[in-house]
């Protein structure tokens, strides 16, 4: 039933890394100004180095932080939900409550095979994860964390931030597809289910943000809530803002697509080696990019007392958020995809409807709260 498949792997990836080292060739012609002028800074003047271009989109708010962020999110969610179940969770690796366990993880997903199955779309298989992962990392490009930490201030940041995040079913369903596995692809048909019934009050939800600051940027949002946050006059999106959010990450209770057990792990279930955890890596870099726009709709950005820097500010917050996103793992149970699709156009769509016309409604006295 499964091949090993070693002659097209060996050959697949040896042309992605011949490509991959021309990728790497033209980003660094394309970035040598910036690298040489960060080199210059760090030997003349270190701190100006945070303010350029090349930090922002390799350290932070960019490539390193993204990467970093996940990692620490994972070991919380196994220790946190290992002690509310009375359990030990990750120990020994690291010396400190295993606090190494995620590292040992990837380094024993990059050395085991990636196997892939015989009838497999071998191409579409391989990429599905890379553009899951490329889907889930973009959108952190508009996230503002501070007036001076945001990679593109685009001035449509709200828009873009859904349109790209829109693409991720397609990365859901190709994977599922070209697994050439009835049961995965059942589990992808069930996330596409749940990811398009999800995205439409997410977005409604989006906009009494949008109508309160007057802006589609990020940045221009969360420079109107300095007088108060928007958590505090739309609550009620605030809400279904989280609500969706769960379900457009497929956390517990919305991880329908591979709760039954006729489904294994849902439309992961080819999936093995790194290619499995660079889908697992990409779950939770999307979990980042959602945590840092709630915060950035509702809770302020980084608007709090000038007692800490701004983008401190901004981190905290985001680690609330995503602590949140991580203890409903531990006390919530799983609901049936029924309930999950009719909760999704049922409840959240006609309420977030209600909350826009409630909001337009009192507009007048709002504005004058904000501005």
């Amino acid at each position: 039933m499964i091949s090993k498949s070693d002659t097209f792997t060996s050959r697949f990836f040896k042309v992605g890394a011949v490509g991959s080292f021309l990728l790497l060739v033209i980003i660094i012609y394309l970035l040598l100004p910036d690298i040489l002028n960060a080199i210059k800074l760090i030997l003349t003047d270190p701190p100006a180095l945070l303010e350029t271009d090349i930090f922002k989109l390799i350290i932070f708010p960019g490539l390193l932080y993204i990467s970093i962020v996940p990692l620490i999110a994972e070991w919380v969610e196994r220790k946190i939900v290992a002690k509310m179940q009375v359990r030990v969770g990750p120990l020994y690796v690291g010396g400190w409550e295993g606090v190494l366990q995620p590292i040992a993880d990837l380094l024993k997903l990059l050395s085991k095979e990636i196997i892939i199955p015989r009838n497999a779309d071998k191409m579409v298989f391989i990429l599905s994860p890379v553009l899951a992962f490329i889907i889930g990392a973009l959108p952190s490009i508009v996230i503002p964390y501070s007036p001076n930490y945001v990679i593109w201030n685009y001035q449509f940041g709200v828009v873009l931030f859904f349109a790209v995040l829109s693409f991720y079913p397609l990365a859901v369903l190709t994977a599922a597809w070209s697994s050439n596995n009835k049961y995965s692809f059942i589990g992808g048909l069930r996330a596409l289910y749940q990811l398009a019934s999800y995205e439409v009050p997410l977005f409604l939800s989006t906009l009494p943000s949008v109508m309160l600051s007057n802006s589609l940027s990020l940045m221009g949002i969360a420079e109107s809530q300095s007088k108060i946050w928007f958590i505090a006059l739309a609550p009620v999106s605030a809400i279904v803002f989280f609500i969706a959010m769960m379900a457009e990450l497929e956390r517990i209770p919305f991880d329908t697509p591979e709760a039954d057990s006729e489904l294994v792990t849902g439309w992961t279930t080819e999936y093995a080696g790194m290619a499995w955890g660079l889908l697992q890596f990409a779950s939770y870099v999307k979990l980042t990019a959602f945590s840092g726009v709630f915060v950035v709709l509702f809770l302020g950005g980084w608007q709090g007392p000038s007692l800490l820097p701004p983008v401190v500010w901004t981190l905290i917050k985001v680690g609330v958020v995503i602590l949140l996103l991580l203890l409903a793992r531990g006390y919530y149970p799983r609901i049936r995809i029924d309930q999950l699709v009719r909760g999704g156009w049922s409840w959240l769509i006609p309420l977030s409807i209600i909350n826009i016309l409630a909001l337009f409604a009192a507009q007048p006295f709002v504005a004058s709260l904000v501005r």
